[in-house]
């Protein structure tokens, strides 16, 4: 029957199925790593680019050439030159101010300078935390009283070693002439000077402070020249053959190296 067939007609699902739903449009995908969202405003400027203004500039390093020649070469060479020339230095003016004081004077300002050594050393190594540069600073100091010292003792050094020495020089003409250079550096221009035997006049010549030429017996013990600073003096001696020692016999000087031998043939 018509209408039988029809009421079940209704009730079974159409052939086709049921009608789909329309699905929600897919989200926009997100930015590529690093990225911003669709839209999204950017924060600023990238990671790459921060950290490269974040780098520090390379400075140029120390030429390594120059460093080694520093280091190997001009350092082990002047710092002893250096030491070996303020030790002169500071040897002759001590010497100067000792000749000037005498005798008694000699010894007082020794033992002062012995003490006063000491006591610096002891007070330096009694601070560990004292900086460098101080100790320049008093190093500096002392020797700029002691060269200031040494200036204004120095004709008063040359005055009280000057004087007759109680020598008569010998008459009659020199045979030879022996000339002896002082040095700055504490020695005289030779080790070693020959002349022959007889008359012989001596030419003392002083290149840098005041010195003084003795000699050792047999020589003629009671010949004392003094030369003052960069002067000259002479006279004549009578010598016979054989070996002799001068030397200069101011405080220090002889112990420095003023000293040296004479051959008379």
């Amino acid at each position: 029957m018509p209408d039988d067939d029809a009421a079940s007609g209704d009730d079974q699902p159409d052939a086709a199925g049921p009608t789909p739903e329309a699905s929600p449009a897919p989200e926009p995908a997100a930015a590529e790593a690093g990225g911003s969202p669709a839209g999204a405003e950017p924060d600023g400027p990238n990671k790459e680019e921060e950290e490269a203004e974040a780098v520090p500039a390379l400075t140029a390093g120390a030429d390594p050439i120059r460093e080694l020649r520093w280091t190997r070469l001009l350092l082990p060479v002047l710092l002893p030159l250096g030491a070996a020339l303020l030790m002169a230095v500071f040897v002759l003016n001590v010497s100067r101010i000792f000749l000037a004081a005498g005798s008694a004077g000699a010894i007082v300002l020794g033992a002062a300078l012995i003490i006063l050594i000491l006591g610096g050393a002891t007070a330096i190594s009694a601070a560990p935390r004292l900086r460098t540069s101080s100790i320049v600073m008093l190093v500096s100091a002392v020797f700029v009283v002691v060269i200031s010292a040494g200036l204004v003792a120095a004709p008063a050094s040359v005055e009280g070693k000057s004087g007759p020495s109680g020598y008569v020089p010998p008459k009659g003409p020199p045979v030879a002439t022996l000339e002896v250079d002082a040095l700055g550096n504490l020695t005289f221009d030779k080790k070693a000077y020959s002349v022959p035997a007889g008359v012989t006049q001596i030419n003392y010549v002083s290149k840098d402070g005041p010195h003084n030429l003795s000699f050792d017996p047999p020589g003629p013990t009671n010949l004392s020249l003094d030369v003052p600073a960069n002067g000259t003096v002479s006279t004549k001696v009578l010598l016979k053959p054989g070996t002799y020692t001068i030397y200069c016999n101011l405080p220090g000087h002889r112990a420095a190296g003023m000293e040296a031998t004479l051959t008379v043939q």
